[in-house]
């Protein structure tokens, strides 16, 4: 089992907080288990930030293509060399 830490303001954290600890839990968990199998990703701007950011922390880029569903070269060649 992980524990993980998320951040969030505004609205966002308002809503996050109205939850109970049992649904923070379980929505936390359908989520993330989504995203991971490829069903749930970001769109637009946000996909290719989050492709690069990805990238740029170090990771495979089979799985950022996984995550973004972005090949490869639409955000290889935003990084700095």
């Amino acid at each position: 089992m992980e524990r993980i830490v998320l951040e969030m303001d505004g609205a966002t954290a308002k809503v996050w907080r109205s939850l109970p600890a049992e649904g923070r839990k379980r929505l936390s968990t359908r989520v993330f288990g989504a995203l991971f199998r490829g069903e749930l990703y970001p769109t637009g701007t946000e996909q290719l930030e989050l492709a690069i950011e990805l990238a740029e922390d170090g990771v495979a880029s089979d799985i950022i293509s996984k995550l973004t569903r972005l090949e490869p070269e639409m955000f290889e060649a935003f990084l700095q060399k």
